[in-house]
């Protein structure tokens, strides 16, 4: 396995007798690899069949996320002492280890090498998101946990609990304005995921129907909790 190559992004005419049937099949699903419980990746398999010939020397598959236009690429070689045993048979081959998000769009392509023109498999991907049982309850961005709150008028202060979180994960907490985005109200505050209790306290200068608390696990793309106590006047 190799990773792919530009020059192959370019398609050769294909020989008379090759017919675009080559590629007979691909098939799309996802694996999930965990180093331990509740830290879980998740991953797009890949397989595809060939009806193989000689001109061929093995099979370029690519992913595109339809989101951020990034694409991932790889070749898998077949070896030369396969070629005289597998003309004019079935070669399969699968690769598992596109890396993806939870909920990502792609656009999946195969495609021979060389790359003969016509003859290449396409096909659309959703990756399974946080309303999967499996996904919400392995993989961290899904982690949102619950959040409560305390509100202590006379000392103005907001006193936020996290709950049913991941055992051992950090969570970040903040108070902030709501307009386009949330803006940061003072620092935010970092609680360890090795800490048996989950709170922590705010101090808040003014009453106001746009200041919010936010939480979310210390992991990129995790999703936020949020809640806003003096929303409508309260």
């Amino acid at each position: 396995m190799f990773t792919a190559s530009i020059f192959n992004s370019f398609c050769h005419h294909a020989p008379p007798f090759l017919p675009p049937s080559t590629l007979r099949s691909m098939k799309l699903f996802t694996a999930m690899q965990c180093v331990k419980q509740n830290r879980c990746s998740l991953h797009l398999s890949v397989k595809g069949t060939l009806h193989y010939d000689e001109n061929i020397h093995g099979m370029e598959i690519c992913s595109l996320s339809v989101d951020t236009q990034t694409s991932n690429c790889v070749t898998v070689k077949i070896s030369t002492n396969v070629h005289a045993k597998r003309a004019g048979r079935k070669v399969k081959v699968q690769f598992n280890c596109f890396e993806v998000s939870a909920g990502q769009h792609l656009h999946v392509t195969l495609k021979t090498i060389p790359n003969y023109c016509g003859v290449k498999l396409s096909q659309e991907y959703y990756v399974e998101d946080c309303t999967n049982s499996d996904v919400a309850r392995n993989i961290p961005v899904c982690f949102a946990g619950k959040m409560a709150y305390d509100v202590d008028r006379m000392k103005k202060t907001i006193l936020v609990n996290i709950s049913e979180v991941a055992q051992g994960t950090d969570y970040y907490v903040r108070l902030c304005h709501q307009w386009f985005v949330c803006e940061d109200v003072g620092p935010v505050t970092l609680i360890p995921g090795e800490d048996l209790v989950k709170s922590v306290s705010f101090q808040y200068t003014q009453l106001l129907p746009c200041l919010c608390i936010e939480a979310w696990p210390a992991i990129s793309d995790a999703r936020r909790m949020q809640a806003c106590p003096f929303k409508n006047g309260k």
